[in-house]
C-alpha cells in the first residue's frame, strides 16, 4: 500500500501546482488590469442578472398595466414604465439574457467557424490559402450592417425558447472574416515552428496537426477576438433589432426598446431611451475593456 500512495502524491502535486498557477495569474491580472477586473465583474453582473432574470426582475416583462403608461422612475418601477404600462428595469434584466445569449453564441460561432477558416488557411497555403483569401475578401468588402441584414432575410426566422437562432447566424456570419484574417496572420508564425515539421515527420495526419497543434496555440489571440466580437455582436444585434429584423416584440431585448414608440416618445419619456442605451453602452465597453486587458496580458509583446 504505501508502493501505491507514492504516484498518487506525484500525481497530486501537478494538479495543486496548476491550481495555484490559475490563482497567480489571475491575482497578476488583478493587479495590472484594474479595468479589466471591473469590466469582468460587470460582465459577471450582468450575466448573473440575465441567468436569474426569474428571480431579479421585480415584475413579468410582458405584462402590460394601461393605467400606469409612460411612468417615471420611482420607487415602485426603478427604471419607469414603457407606453404599454411594462416596467423597464423587468424588460432590462431579461433582455441581458437576450443580448447575451445572442452576442456569446454569436462571437463563439463567427470565432470557430473564422479560427477553423484561417488556421487551414495557413497551414495548406497555396492554392487553398489563395482561394479561402479571395473568399474572404469577398466577405469584408461587405459592410457589417449590410451583411448581416442580408443573411437575416435569407435565413428568415425560426425562434427556440423566444431566441431567433437564425438571427445568431446573421449575426456571426459578417464577423467570421475578420478571425479568419487574424488568425491566419498568428498561424503563418507557428507553421514554421519546429514541432509541426516534426508532426509532419511523424507521419501525424492534416486535421490533427492543425487541430490538435497549431490550434491551441493559437488560443490566446483567439480569446482575445471573441472577447472583442462580443462586444461588436451584442452592438450589431441591438441595431438590427433597432431596424426590425432581429428580435421581435414582445420579447425583451435592448435594441428593440429603442425602437417604435421609445423613440417617438423621447421627449415626453425619456427614461424609456435613456436606460436601454445605458445598458448596451456599458455592456460594449465592458467587453471591449475585457478583450484589451486580455490582448495585454496573454501577448507577450505587450507585457511590462
Amino acid at each position: 500500500m504505501e508502493a501505491m500512495a507514492v504516484p498518487f502524491e506525484r500525481a497530486a502535486r501537478p494538479a495543486g501546482r496548476r491550481g495555484l498557477r490559475w490563482l497567480k495569474g489571475i491575482g497578476r491580472f488583478a493587479r495590472e488590469q484594474p479595468l479589466g477586473l471591473a469590466s469582468a465583474l460587470i460582465i459577471l453582473v450582468i450575466l448573473f442578472a440575465g441567468v436569474f432574470a426569474v428571480w431579479v426582475a421585480p415584475y413579468d416583462p410582458l405584462a402590460t398595466d394601461f393605467a400606469k403608461l409612460l411612468l417615471p422612475p420611482d420607487a415602485t418601477h426603478w427604471a419607469g414604465t414603457d407606453e404599454f404600462g411594462r416596467d423597464i428595469f423587468s424588460r432590462l434584466v431579461y433582455g441581458a439574457r437576450t443580448a447575451l445569449i445572442l452576442g456569446i453564441c454569436s462571437s463563439l460561432l463567427g470565432g470557430i467557424a473564422g479560427g477553423l477558416l484561417g488556421v487551414t488557411s495557413a497551414y495548406f497555403g497555396g492554392w487553398v490559402d489563395t482561394v479561402l483569401q479571395r473568399f474572404v475578401d469577398i466577405l469584408l468588402s461587405l459592410p457589417v450592417i449590410i451583411l448581416a441584414l442580408i443573411v437575416a432575410a435569407v435565413l428568415g426566422r425560426h425562434e427556440i425558447y423566444g431566441i431567433d437562432a437564425n438571427l445568431m447566424f446573421a449575426v456571426a456570419i459578417p464577423y467570421m472574416p475578420k478571425a479568419a484574417r487574424v488568425i491566419r496572420a498568428a498561424a503563418l508564425t507557428v507553421r514554421t515552428m519546429p514541432y509541426i515539421d516534426a508532426a509532419r515527420a511523424a507521419g501525424f495526419s492534416h486535421p490533427r496537426i492543425v487541430l490538435g497543434h497549431m490550434a491551441p496555440n493559437l488560443a490566446a489571440p483567439w480569446l482575445v477576438l471573441v472577447s472583442a466580437f462580443t462586444a461588436q455582436t451584442i452592438l450589431l444585434e441591438a441595431a438590427l433589432s433597432y431596424l426590425g429584423v432581429g428580435v421581435t416584440d414582445p420579447t425583451p431585448s435592448w435594441g428593440l426598446m429603442l425602437s417604435g414608440v421609445a423613440v417617438q416618445s423621447f421627449s415626453q419619456a425619456p427614461w424609456t431611451v435613456i436606460f436601454p442605451g445605458l445598458a448596451i453602452s456599458l455592456t460594449v465597453f465592458a467587453f471591449s475593456l475585457l478583450g484589451d486587458a486580455l490582448r495585454d496580458t496573454l501577448d507577450p509583446k505587450f507585457r511590462h
